[in-house]
């Protein structure tokens, strides 16, 4: 019953007396305790109930391709070798793999990484449960949202590390700027709080770029918090407050350093996101006058694939050439998504819904200590950075995340007896609970899904391959391949140089089909993903594309292997497929697709004479 002594504190609104007659102190006293012990244990109830979703959607789960390699990667690589070398292929700082890497040392399964997950979500609802200073129709609703409850919990990525952190973040400077602004706080204790908020934007910053952008965002917050209160004289002494910005600084810097370190990915990077990014450099470079650069820049953008003689020519996506004002729709509209996809699948409402937080945090600004409208600055830095960087939708959770973390910031310690700002407040708190009622519609969706059919078919192939007699060669071709792999001690494609997929164009296991299915494979797994038609992408909230042009080839097998290993001696014999669901109208179709040789015919025999 951890949560039963957790909030000393009372919320300051309090509901008008039941009684014509004033209390005396000691009847008042005990009345907000009893109202302080019945909230507190309908928030540990809350935590438990989300402990029972959680695991039940873990219970439920089949990972997919990008569970599994984090996973493979931790296993199979050295520590120093898996943070400067690896991870530079896979467009994201090692927090995460760090942390698989020492699970799989102390023989955590496969399975068991999904227990741990969920228990980081449980400890980010419990930091939510404690010290947010929301009303509690909005602390019982919220840690059944989908974000929190499944996207972020049960599917075991790195983004589950960022509730925790964020909302300990939060914390942190709520209570910083709570203060009282007459008394100063001893350096020693300045000290410490400051350095352990470095700490946490660390980590932050290593989780993902998005985590990055966050941990830039609450910096920011933390940055002007220290300013405002060494102006008032209330929190450390004039000759320490270099000393209390300079060692966090630091601490926060080092951290930052080795996220772009680990990040920065190598030449021959073949991820989509590190290929943009080395195509911005090479731009960057040539307009500044390098003209290997430009020479390298105008190569990759006239040639957008490198084939050799013998190797699979892809089908490129079709180009669509906008015009400078379609381009300023689409940042547009891509704005308008970041802000509502994570919100609610009802745009116009999650957009007014965005607006009310805006409103609330400007007219709204709580004590003259409180962070006000610039604890909004990590939820609007990461919209803005994300209209020009690549979101997927399952990264959308960390925006959401963010959006509860500077509501957290900027929410009133006190709410004004004034009728229209009082009005705009409850306008705000009825906005949220209709918010969270959907999304906990979102979650029941996904975690009935989960019960009752799979996620992916990654498990249903382990199990098909295992039954398989020994010694089969098996061929895997493109990179969701490695979610079977994740349930095997030892690498299974012979044609793949690791259990793991490994992003870099010197490793061309898709284009050398050709070579590959030459050799007479005994089973052929094709591993490949298709998003729903209605809806595809973020962006589809406010720019909705044409499904024809989104997803031109089923299944995205842009090298047509599925067509060439048909037109060679195989035939599809079996196909499993999943639903990785997001949220009400996403969801993407998981498939793992088995093709084995045609039987041949026996020659038929000449008459007998």
């Amino acid at each position: 019953m951890g949560l039963v002594t957790a909030r000393p504190e009372v919320e300051p609104v309090s509901l008008p007396e039941t009684s014509a007659e004033p209390l005396s102190p000691a009847e008042d006293e005990r009345r907000i305790l009893r109202r302080a012990t019945l909230r507190q244990t309908v928030e540990f109830f809350v935590w438990i109930g989300s402990m029972v979703v959680i695991g039940l959607g873990i219970a439920g789960h089949e990972p997919w391709a990008d569970e599994a390699q984090a996973w493979l990667l931790a296993r199979d690589q050295g520590f120093w070798h898996l943070m400067f070398h690896a991870i530079r292929y896979e467009g994201s700082p090692g927090l995460w793999h760090a942390l698989l890497w020492i699970l799989v040392r102390l023989h955590v399964s496969y399975t068991g990484m999904h227990w741990i997950s969920g228990a980081i979500a449980v400890a980010g609802i419990y930091v939510f449960l404690r010290w947010s200073p929301f009303p509690l129709i909005l602390r019982i609703l919220f840690p059944f949202g989908f974000w929190l409850a499944y996207q972020d919990a049960v599917v075991a990525r790195s983004y589950v590390l960022y509730a925790v952190l964020a909302f300990s973040a939060a914390a942190i400077l709520r209570g910083i700027s709570e203060r009282n602004p007459g008394s100063r706080l001893r350096s020693s204790t300045s000290l410490s709080t400051l350095a352990g908020l470095a700490v946490l934007l660390g980590l932050m910053a290593n989780i993902s770029v998005h985590g990055f952008v966050a941990s830039v965002g609450f910096a920011a917050v933390a940055w002007i918090l220290a300013r405002r209160s060494f102006r008032t004289g209330g929190f450390a002494p004039a000759r320490s407050r270099a000393f209390l910005l300079a060692v966090p600084s630091l601490i926060l810097c080092c951290f930052w350093i080795f996220a772009v370190a680990t990040t920065f990915p190598a030449q021959d990077v073949d991820f989509p996101a590190g290929t943009n990014f080395q195509h911005s450099i090479e731009k960057i470079e040539a307009r500044f006058g390098d003209q290997q650069a430009k020479a390298a820049w105008q190569t990759t953008a006239t040639l957008q694939s490198d084939v050799r003689p013998g190797e699979l020519v892809p089908i490129l996506p079709p180009h669509l050439h906008r015009t400078p004002r379609q381009a300023l729709w689409g940042k547009i509209g891509r704005a308008l998504s970041l802000l509502t996809f994570p919100v609610s699948n009802f745009r116009w409402f999650a957009l007014a819904v965005c607006v009310l937080i805006v409103a609330h945090a400007i007219t709204l600004p709580g004590a003259p200590r409180q962070p006000g409208w610039i604890g909004l600055i990590p939820w609007l830095l990461m919209v803005a950075a994300f209209v020009f960087l690549y979101m997927a939708p399952r990264h959308a959770g960390m925006l959401w995340e963010t959006l509860l973390a500077a509501l957290w910031l900027t929410w009133p310690a006190q709410i004004p007896a004034d009728s229209p700002r009082r009005w705009l407040h409850r306008a705000l708190v009825a906005a949220l609970v209709l918010v969270a009622v959907d999304q906990i519609g979102w979650t029941a969706h996904a975690v009935w899904d989960d019960m009752h059919g799979p996620y992916s078919g990654d498990l249903a192939l382990a199990r098909f391959l295992r039954a398989q007699p020994p010694g089969k060669r098996i061929a895997g071709f493109y990179y969701h391949t490695v979610g079977p792999a994740a349930y095997f001690p030892r690498p299974i494609y012979f044609n793949q140089p690791a259990a793991y997929w490994i992003w870099s164009r010197s490793v061309r296991v898709n284009q050398q089909a050709p070579a590959t299915i030459a050799t007479h494979p005994d089973i052929i797994v094709v591993g490949r993903w298709q998003a729903s038609p209605g809806n595809g992408s973020i962006l589809d909230d406010w720019l909705p594309s044409d499904p024809e042009t989104r997803d031109p080839i089923p299944l995205n097998d842009a090298y047509g292997i599925l067509a060439y290993a048909e037109a060679h001696g195989y035939r599809e014999t079996h196909r499993f497929c999943g639903h990785a669901f997001m949220r009400s109208g996403y969801d993407e179709l998981l498939c793992q697709i088995v093709l084995q040789p045609v039987p041949q015919q026996p020659l038929p025999q000449p008459p007998a004479t």
